[in-house]
């Protein structure tokens, strides 16, 4: 080739070659252009999708917690560092896919089942899994009973080779909702977002189930884009880890090269069904979480955010974490309950059994959400729980795993066992009424009693019911110098009155205008017989006795200790299965339960329960002995008297009707012990004199020794005074 040749050449290759460069790139960008997302093709084969939650935007508003660290991957699944990162900068996000699918399998008719309700020893409850969203269909305790009489049968099984109790009387914790034809398992799987492409994963067909092993199920979903390559894998394996502990071990695989984005979305713990006494709806959903204090292990708190179900039913949906507070905080997520009664489902973070590992939540969960479905007056609530958008390296593996304690509040086994113990969920035995403060119901003083009855039931009796009279005697005991002072001081008061009203009756005639004056010589009349209206503490004892009362109607309410055992070792049982104080945690049925409920006033009677009939008969006797002669000075001051004394015998028993018997058995054991200690204090009464000190001049103007006394002695004193001075300046002035 000629030198004139190779200059023609050169400029028409650079030509050909500029041209191919410029289509190839034209096209490129042709094909990665960003289009409208498809709708979603996977199809629905046993229901269609319940959402959780309010759907709100994928995009994260707020900053997401970063993912665990580690240097390698584990047989848990735990990332390496390089494998996930943070999505921080939408502009930043890896191109979109083809349209994305869920593969769908073929349903299984193997059970799916953990645990037994047979073998005690090794056992404590019994999980059965559906494929539909690979979660919780349902479970039921080994040794816990629906009823009384289930628990009555099991300790005859146990002691005398009775019969076995059946399976439906064993407590069922959670089953599957279904809500609208549409099934829901409890912390089920509800969707995935990959590349802002939303996925559902709720129906059964979208999990294979790929081993099945007495330790563990194991459940794969595998997405796929439009030409039937893998995209991505999700895992959940479930477990049971102690007694009432089951482990969530689940994550999502990257299956391509390319970074991705995702958000895990699944239903967390649902609102339990009601306790089945019905006498009140308790239903709770709890928070533990850490201060946010940088750089310090701040003790987990849970008390002061609590969301009772009746608010929930009228908030319908909602997201209750993070709230506004806990925002500006920075308080950090460490577990999430649904508690009702006796029981709970929480949901923590993925710990050791030696309590070891991160106690914060944040990183798989970072918004809980609520929707409210079904007919009103059975509603459920329904819990979200979203993952932070993270992204995903290419091959890279996201662990979300999560532990769950399903079981009793009971604290022999919240306050024993990790991981719970270093996760403080014994928080979840909350023996209060309402979500008002601990201080305002008296939740120190319910712990503390708690204590008390546990050591003397263990240690000392044997016996709930001689533990509750034995803890009346401690408290009477306590507060017998007090009583014994306000019954002194009210009876001689009401002797004193008594003596005292021809002179009153007199003082009213001559100053029948001038009441002030009256109660200004009354006031004298008083001091000369040493009487001190300030030293009248006849309710002071059931004033006292009221925090005790509040506290222990609490504990005997919540304390899954006392559910279901009976008083005084059972001997009413024995005696033809009489239910009559069979459960202390719940009403005497000294005579059966009516078939259908009688409506009085307020209260929805279902059965004769007599504890609170004889609280009224005894509260009667009560007052004849401890209350005084009357102290009324005026018709109407005496009709107030009758009026409350009606309050006290009709009204508290019909207010504690449906009460558990085991305050009530407190309230009657210590009014009778009362009415016993106020016997032998009358005896001490007749002996105490009444009489003057006019009979010794030099005595009139002398004070009280105690130092109430002298200042009231000085107040009345100087009350007359002024009395006497209006009296003299209205005499002067008519002299004018």
């Amino acid at each position: 080739m000629t030198k004139q040749a190779r200059r023609r050449l050169i400029p028409f290759l650079v030509i050909i070659a500029a041209s191919s460069v410029v289509l190839v790139t034209f096209f490129s960008r042709k094909d990665n252009t960003t289009q409208d997302l498809p709708e979603q093709t996977t199809t629905v084969a046993t229901s269609d999708v319940v959402t959780p939650a309010p759907i709100v935007s994928t995009t994260n508003t707020s900053t997401p917690a970063e993912a665990t660290p580690s240097t390698t991957e584990d047989s848990t699944g735990n990332l390496t560092k390089d494998s996930v990162e943070d999505s921080t900068d939408a502009s930043a996000l890896p191109a979109p896919f083809d349209v994305l699918q869920v593969m769908q399998h073929a349903l299984k008719d193997t059970p799916l089942t953990l645990g037994s309700l047979e073998n005690l020893e090794k056992w404590k409850l019994e999980a059965h899994f559906t494929q539909t969203g690979a979660g919780i269909q349902s479970i039921r305790f080994a040794d816990i009973f629906e009823t009384v009489d289930g628990k009555l049968a099991w300790n005859n099984f146990r002691s005398d080779g009775g019969e076995q109790p059946s399976i439906e009387e064993m407590y069922l914790l959670v089953d599957e909702q279904t809500v609208n034809e549409k099934i829901v398992p409890a912390l089920g799987a509800y969707k995935i977002v990959i590349n802002d492409q939303e996925l559902n994963l709720s129906s059964a067909s979208d999990w294979q189930v790929s081993s099945i092993r007495s330790d563990g199920i194991h459940f794969i979903a595998t997405i796929i884009d439009e030409h039937k390559t893998e995209i991505a894998k999700v895992h959940r394996t479930w477990t049971l880890d102690n007694q009432f502990g089951l482990q969530l071990s689940q994550s999502i695989h990257n299956l391509t090269s390319q970074d991705v984005v995702v958000q895990w979305v699944q239903y967390g713990p649902p609102s339990l069904t009601v306790d089945r006494s019905r006498y009140m709806d308790r239903r709770r959903f709890r928070f533990g979480w850490e201060l946010g204090l940088d750089g310090h292990l701040a003790p987990i708190q849970s008390n002061d955010v609590v969301l009772e179900f009746a608010d929930a039913i009228k908030e319908r949906s909602d997201t209750i974490w993070p709230t506004v507070d806990s925002i500006e905080e920075n308080d950090k997520l460490s577990w999430f309950a649904s508690s009702n009664r006796y029981f709970a489902i929480a949901t923590f973070p993925n710990i050791t059994k030696e309590g070891e590992g991160t106690r914060l939540f944040g990183d798989k969960v970072e918004k809980i959400t609520t929707v409210v479905v079904g007919p009103e007056g059975s509603e459920t609530v329904l819990t979200g729980l979203y993952s932070p958008e993270t992204t995903v390296s290419g091959g890279g593996i996201y662990d979300i795993s999560m532990g769950i304690y399903a079981g009793p509040l009971e604290r022999s086994v919240l306050d024993t066992e990790q991981p719970y113990m270093a996760l403080n969920l014994r928080d979840l035995v909350l023996y209060q009424m309402s979500s008002m403060c601990a201080i305002c119901t008296f939740q120190w003083l319910a712990d503390f009693l708690a204590i008390v009855l546990t050591l003397l039931d263990r240690y000392v009796v044997f016996d709930w019911g001689f533990s509750i009279i034995i803890l009346v005697l401690i408290v009477r005991t306590i507060l017998h110098p007090i009583t014994k002072r306000s019954q002194i001081n009210m009876q001689r008061f009401g002797k004193v009155m008594q003596k005292l009203k021809p002179e009153i009756d007199k003082l009213k005639k001559k100053y029948p205008n001038d009441p002030k004056r009256v109660q200004g010589e009354q006031m004298v009349l008083m001091k000369q017989y040493g009487v001190n209206p300030l030293q009248m503490l006849g309710c002071l004892p059931m004033f006292l006795q009221m925090p005790v009362w509040i506290a222990l109607y609490a504990l005997l309410y919540f304390m899954f200790d006392i559910r279901q055992e009976p008083a005084f070792f059972g001997v009413f049982q024995m005696i033809g299965d009489w239910p009559f104080l069979a459960d202390l945690s719940s009403a005497d049925h000294f005579f059966g339960t009516f078939e259908n409920p009688v409506q009085f006033l307020f209260w929805n009677i279902t059965g004769i329960n007599i504890l609170p009939i004889l609280m009224g008969g005894i509260f009667f006797v009560q007052q004849k002995y401890m209350s005084p002669q009357s102290m009324a000075t005026s018709p109407e001051q005496e009709s107030q008297q009758k009026i409350m004394r009606i309050m006290m015998v009709v009204m508290f028993p019909l207010m504690l009707y449906s009460a558990p018997s085991g305050l009530t058995l407190y309230i009657l054991t210590s009014s009778t012990v009362g009415i016993l200690e106020s016997r032998r204090i009358r005896k001490h009464i007749d002996s105490v004199p009444i009489e003057p000190n006019v009979a010794q001049p030099d005595e009139i103007g002398r004070k009280p020794k105690d130092k109430q006394g002298r200042a009231w002695a000085d107040a009345m004193e100087a009350r007359r005074k002024k009395v006497q001075n209006k009296a003299k300046k209205r005499s002067f002035k008519k002299r004018d």
